[in-house]
């Protein structure tokens, strides 16, 4: 009941961000909204159908590729939006620390094998990894420069995804049941806040 209730939840905030996207799409004609429109809507696809599975089910669903397959697309989509805000980029050398990325996407893909298959595991390695990658990237070269502050805050917002992302990816290793305790709740309830703040973020970008 739980899980069907903050599913539920996170179909709200993806449908409300996909509404409020394409709403500012039409009106603006900028691609940054279409963007963020597609990111969320195939979000929502994605969820959509692993609450129709527990409606109809009962149950979680084993592992399937159409709702994988769906939030994968967001997580490239997340990247061209930011992409898109931040233009091109100026000729100044990247931090080191960039490479921590890989190192921890990598090492997270291999824990997470015990749970999962090669292809998914793989998958969401490379994509979070140049997702954490250029948005860390961004803030660095923002973090001194006033007048970037509204893009910095579309960073912010991915940078907070990704984190709902891994936290409730690790704490479904150690499922907890279908309680108010088990913590992969609250992660992906967090996650799902994310989507309400991603318009906010990009109206910020856009007001600088």
């Amino acid at each position: 009941m739980i899980e069907s209730i903050e599913n539920g939840i996170q179909l709200v905030t993806t449908a409300v961000c996909t509404a409020l996207s394409v709403s500012r799409a039409v009106r603006s004609g900028k691609r940054v909204w279409l963007l963020l429109a597609l990111a969320a809507g195939v979000y929502f696809l994605g969820d959509l159908y692993w609450q129709l599975f527990l409606i109809f089910y009962g149950e979680t669903p084993d592992y399937s590729y159409i709702p994988y397959l769906s939030w994968y697309a967001g997580y490239v989509f997340l990247l061209l939006l930011l992409l898109e805000v931040r233009g091109p980029r100026p000729s100044v050398p990247r931090s080191r620390l960039l490479w921590l990325f890989p190192v921890f996407t990598i090492g997270m893909g291999v824990f997470y094998l015990q749970w999962g298959d090669w292809i998914s595991n793989i998958t969401a390695a490379v994509l979070m990894s140049l997702l954490l990658w250029h948005t860390t990237d961004c803030v660095l070269l923002w973090r001194r420069d006033p007048p970037e502050m509204g893009k910095r805050c579309v960073a912010d917002a991915i940078i907070l995804f990704c984190t709902a992302e891994y936290a409730a990816w690790t704490s479904s290793c150690f499922w907890m049941g279908d309680t108010l305790k088990n913590p992969y709740f609250w992660f992906d309830t967090l996650l799902s806040i994310c989507f309400l703040l991603f318009p906010w973020a990009l109206r910020k970008a856009e007001e600088q």
